[in-house]
């Protein structure tokens, strides 16, 4: 695994350096998803209102709905994400080349 689990309703929620980010039941340790990136994952992931926020070494950050695994949006940076995404207030802030402060509905 390349970040640290984040848990949330007895599912962890981790980013692996083989491109996903999983969901696994915290009780069974069955997966319930994986997410596929376009590179490895090493931010930590951020569950906030049903939407899994991580950051990728793609220039990308991702929301991608909890529950079903499905991408929800995506945001382009100028450099590899290397910081784990924070949600205040309903806005995404994320290091990559600069601090970015993004709607968390919809990444603008």
């Amino acid at each position: 695994m390349a970040s640290s689990p984040a848990v949330v309703d007895g599912v962890v929620y981790v980013g692996s350096y083989d491109n996903y980010l999983y969901a696994v039941d915290a009780e069974s340790g069955e997966l319930r998803w994986r997410f596929e990136t376009g590179h490895w994952v090493a931010s930590s992931p951020a569950v906030v209102d049903g939407v899994v926020y991580v950051g990728s070494s793609d220039h990308l950050l991702y929301a991608v709905d909890a529950e079903s695994g499905k991408l929800q949006w995506r945001y382009h940076m100028t450099q590899e994400v290397d910081s784990s995404p924070v949600v205040v207030g309903g806005i995404v802030y994320i290091g990559s080349d600069d601090l970015y402060a993004l709607d968390a509905a919809g990444g603008r």
